[in-house]
């Protein structure tokens, strides 16, 4: 084996790690994670708050 060869397996290998952790960290977000305070205050009042 070449060291071209190997150096591509091992990148081949380190991507695919990479994008089975990106994987994990969207499903952990997806299903564990719960939304903030939803804010249904008009626009006219984050603009101008009443204070």
């Amino acid at each position: 084996m070449s060291t071209g060869s190997q150096a591509r397996s091992r990148m081949y290998i380190f991507v695919a790690a990479l994008f089975v952790l990106g994987l994990m960290l969207a499903g952990y977000y997806t299903f564990f994670q719960t939304p903030g305070e939803i804010n249904d205050a008009p626009a006219s009042e984050v603009v101008n708050p009443k204070s």
